[in-house]
């Protein structure tokens, strides 16, 4: 048994769909959770910019002696995840190969457009990760730089389903059976988006996917947690106000309280 926590980061709230359902997955397992509100959107970073705001939130999820690292970011995923994984002891987990793996056994026609940021796209990551898995598929990838601000402003529905609206217009010129939400702020967006994309699309979560594999990872290596009680820490480079506010909401937990720590 390994009580050490479960370190999981984000370029800013949109890692907290994947912690939801990490910690719904291992309710037993502590997390500690840093959000770089201040520096956010990674998206319209460059490469050596991402690498340097991930490494320092990676700095500061080893001092909290995690046991293991998810990449709540595909941006970090796709652009500093490989160098850093190199520097570190600690295994790093990330979103872009568990969405890819999950959209493969998704898609029904091999058709799949991932609605991700422009930094994510320009990696094109998710297009040769699924052809990894199926030289077959048809990628399309679709950078939309609004989606991600928009769910940390946390504006009204009408807001909401306005700007999705506009950035999904494209999507209309595209013959796809699935959609990959692959960033971890449109998760929170989903609602919205399935009103425009229609029934018959499939959305890919790769939340889902990471917090089945975090579990696979932690029993293979022996770091499961069975002691009841878990404890989650929350920091946020940003305003720890207005995270906890939105974070209550999101993680179904009222009494969740947030640290501001300098970037």
């Amino acid at each position: 048994m390994d009580k050490r926590p479960i370190g999981v980061l984000d370029s800013g709230l949109g890692g907290l769909t994947v912690l939801k359902k990490v910690v719904d997955k291992l309710p037993n397992e502590n997390t500690i959770f840093i959000g770089d509100q201040k520096n956010m959107p990674y998206g319209d970073k460059s490469r050596q910019e991402i690498i340097d705001l991930t490494r320092k939130s990676v700095d500061f999820l080893l001092s909290k002696n995690v046991k293991v690292i998810i990449f709540g970011c595909n941006t970090a995923t796709a652009w500093a995840m490989e160098e850093i994984q190199k520097e570190i002891p600690v295994q790093i987990i990330g979103v872009i190969h568990s969405g890819a793996l999950a959209a493969s056994k998704t898609t029904a026609e091999n058709k799949v457009v991932v609605l991700a940021t422009q930094a994510t796209v320009k990696s094109e990551a998710y297009t040769k990760q699924l052809h990894k898995r199926n030289s077959q598929i048809e990628v399309k990838e679709l950078s939309e730089p609004r989606l991600a601000p928009l769910v940390e402003q946390n504006p009204s529905e009408e807001i909401k389903k306005q700007v999705v609206k506009e950035s999904l217009a494209p999507l209309t010129d595209i013959d796809y059976d699935t959609l990959i939400l692959g960033c971890t702020h449109y998760p929170l967006l989903k609602k919205e988006i399935e009103e425009v994309v229609g029934e018959n699309k499939k959305i890919v979560d790769p939340a889902d996917q990471v917090a089945q594999y975090t579990y696979n990872v932690l029993k293979r290596d022996e770091l499961l947690n069975n002691e009841e009680n878990a404890k989650h820490e929350y920091y946020t480079t940003g305003d720890a106000e207005k995270f906890k506010e939105i974070a209550r909401v999101w993680m179904d937990d009222p009494t969740l309280d947030a640290d501001h720590i300098e970037d």
